[in-house]
């Protein structure tokens, strides 16, 4: 059984300290890299062959998304990434639960459609995390300064 589990690690920035969009970005980055902790340490980094640790990494996504839409954020593009992460875990985490649940039943044809889904919820993976660093590691004027 092939996983797409959430491999690339979002950057840790060390930009200002005090301002508001370093604080926001550096939350949304420890959530993001937990998860991408937590998943790549149960299907060893993606390397999956039993359903159950499938489910397990399914958890932590689930249990990510919750996590990832409290961070209270003003910046609106910020709020844009997070509402992007939260889709993605919730998409993951489903994908695999149907691809499970399929493969066991042995409903290769479910188990394929389940394993499209997967693709689709983790293809804009490198994208967001792309996205999000480069965002967060520009400096951008505040109102503060």
């Amino acid at each position: 059984m092939v996983f797409l589990s959430l491999t690339a690690v979002v950057s840790l920035l060390s930009v200002g300290c005090g301002d508001t969009k370093t604080q926001e970005c550096n939350q949304i980055i420890q959530v993001a890299n937990k998860v991408v902790t937590q998943v790549n340490e149960l299907t060893n980094s993606g390397q999956l062959s039993n359903p159950q640790v499938a489910l397990q990494a399914a958890d932590a996504m689930e249990k990510a998304s919750p996590e990832m839409e409290a961070i209270e954020l003003k910046d609106e593009q910020l709020q844009n990434y997070q509402t992007s992460f939260v889709s993605m875990y919730r998409d993951t985490s489903q994908a695999t639960r149907d691809f499970v649940a399929a493969f066991n039943k042995r409903d290769w044809q479910g188990s394929e459609v389940a394993s499209i889904k997967l693709q689709k919820a983790t293809a804009s993976e490198a994208q967001l995390i792309t996205e999000i660093n480069t965002y967060c590691s520009t400096e951008v004027p505040t109102e503060e300064q």
